[in-house]
């Protein structure tokens, strides 16, 4: 229990250390603080009663006391402090701040320290939270600075896709420099398809980005090179199908003539590139091709040649054979003949089969009768106008038989050779070149008939019985003229002889329709007549 003489404080001192029976400076005769003058009030004057110890026979006071601070005093000056004070006061006897009595003293703050008690103290709490704020404004204005790039390096925008110009555009206002680097490819040809760094790097202090941009593949120069060479250069650039053409030539064998795609142009990975190379002179081997195709691959390998007609069997309008033989090396420009099985032709007299053949293999057969082209040309109507002869005889490819009218024409090449079609036949000869039997009557029809291979006689006249309302002078006129249907064709036969010279057949054939719009009305409605008239007069 507490004292109670003493008080709680005194107590509570007492408790804490049992061993004290003194005060901490026993020989205290002063505050801690000698210069101290005023109180912690200044209007203190008087110390409260001091609690009399037990035993000692004075009267203890309720009050606590009230200690006045002693101060400097001059020299000369009276009694300070206590001993200055007027009664009830009593002066302090040394005695009583020394002796030891059974109880603990009291222990009396300073009135310095003491004042601690008193202050204004900023809570722990606060400051963290200060800390906190002021770390966190920081963190803040680091974050925003940061990621607003005003430190730090900057960010790399996606320009994946772009143009180089587009891709140009959207670095360079950002502070980058771009490097570019060029790339073969099939794909997105002109468009940046990767760049280092990668896009969403922060770069730090360097600003300098490489953008990789697809260029579209070209085929490089080989002419000239070696096979292997060109191939080499091919691969290089990403080529993968690459073949091989040979031709004839005077350059070294395995120079690179041509190569198609062309030098310069695009292409793709997967295109066939092909690449001609430079061979010796060699007949090509063109057995077994059409006439026209053997022509083109002979003229392709620089070489000439010249169709003949031979009675070996094959295909009809294919070569069969060749001289020289296919694979033999020649000189450039060399002749090589193409051995064709004959035309399904009787012969140049049968003239309705003129229609059956290929063109170009009529001139060719006519070519190889005998008979040579000394005017051709092209009718309006698109088709030949051709005359050939051998010296006996005339063949007329001509789009008017009966009259054999002329088509105002050159020389040169045959425009059936051309491919020209063949709008009618006219053929002229003496009687006794087309049949020994040939004569101005119905028996010399029948014969020439048989010797061109004709049939179906319609009608005939003579120079006697030929109608016409034209004024023509028949004298010294002698002939005879037929005509007839032979499938979808009109052929006629008029054999004549004009004031005693020698006899003449003409033979004509034409396409019916050749016949359907023409009036007769002049010629008492017979085409015998009009054939005649017209052979020997005109039109």
């Amino acid at each position: 229990m507490d004292d109670p003489e003493l008080g709680g404080e005194a107590t509570r001192a007492k408790r804490d250390d049992p061993d004290a029976t003194r005060l901490a400076d026993p020989d205290a005769t002063r505050l801690a603080d000698p210069d101290a003058t005023v109180l912690t009030d200044p209007n203190a004057t008087q110390l409260a009663a001091l609690p009399s110890p037990e035993g000692t026979g004075d009267t203890a006071s309720d009050d606590m006391p009230t200690i006045v601070v002693p101060h400097a005093v001059s020299s000369g000056e009276g009694p300070d402090g206590i001993d200055a004070m007027d009664d009830p006061y009593a002066p302090i006897n040394d005695a009583d701040f020394t002796r030891v009595t059974p109880y603990a003293p009291m222990a009396i703050d300073s009135p310095v320290t003491a004042n601690d008690k008193h202050r204004s103290r900023v809570h722990p709490l606060a400051v963290v939270l200060v800390v906190v704020a002021l770390l966190a404004a920081a963190a803040f204005v680091v974050k925003y600075t940061y990621v607003n790039e005003y430190w730090g390096g900057k960010t790399l925008p996606d320009v994946v896709g772009k143009t180089e110009t587009e891709a140009r555009s959207t670095l360079s206002p950002l502070g980058f420099t771009v490097n570019v680097n060029e790339v073969l490819s099939d794909d997105n040809v002109g468009k940046v398809i990767s760049m280092d760094p990668v896009a969403g790097t922060r770069t730090g202090d360097d600003l300098s980005v490489t953008i990789t941009v697809a260029v579209a593949r070209t085929v490089p120069s080989v002419v000239g090179l070696s096979q292997s060479d060109a191939k080499t250069a091919l691969y290089n650039v990403g080529a993968e199908n690459i073949s091989i053409a040979y031709q004839n030539s005077s350059e070294a064998e395995g120079t690179v003539l041509a190569v198609d795609p062309g030098e310069g142009e695009a292409f793709v990975s997967s295109d066939q590139i092909t690449l001609t190379v430079a061979q010796p002179f060699k007949v090509p081997d063109v057995v077994g091709l059409t006439l026209s195709d053997a022509e083109k691959a002979i003229e392709a390998a620089g070489l000439a040649h010249t169709v003949s007609y031979t009675d070996e069997k094959g295909e009809e309008n294919a070569v069969v054979s060749t001289s020289p033989e296919a694979g033999t090396e020649v000189s450039e420009g060399s002749t090589v003949t193409l051995y064709v099985p004959s035309p399904k032709l009787t012969d140049a007299y049968h003239l309705a089969e003129y229609f059956d053949i290929d063109p170009a293999d009529l001139d060719a057969y006519l070519t190889k009768q005998g008979y040579s082209v000394s005017s051709t040309g092209v009718f309006p109507s698109g088709n030949a106008y051709a005359v050939y002869s051998d010296g006996t005889a005339t063949i007329t490819i001509t789009d008017y038989p009966e009259s054999g009218d002329a088509l105002g024409a050159g020389t040169g090449t045959s425009s059936l050779a051309a491919g020209k079609a063949v709008g009618g036949v006219r053929l002229q000869a003496s009687a006794s070149a087309v049949s020994s039997s040939a004569a101005i009557s119905s028996s010399g029809i029948s014969a020439v008939m048989d010797a061109c291979g004709l049939s179906n006689l319609v009608s005939s006249c003579t120079a006697d019985t030929a109608q016409t309302t034209r004024a023509i002078d028949k004298t010294g006129l002698s002939f005879i003229c037929g005509y007839g249907q032979q499938g979808d064709y009109v052929w006629s036969i008029l054999i004549g002889s004009l004031n005693g010279s020698p006899t003449q057949a003409i033979v004509a054939i034409a396409p019916k329709s050749h016949y359907d719009g023409i009036d007769l009305s002049d010629y008492g409605n017979d085409l015998a007549s009009y054939i005649a008239i017209t052979s020997y007069y005109g039109k």
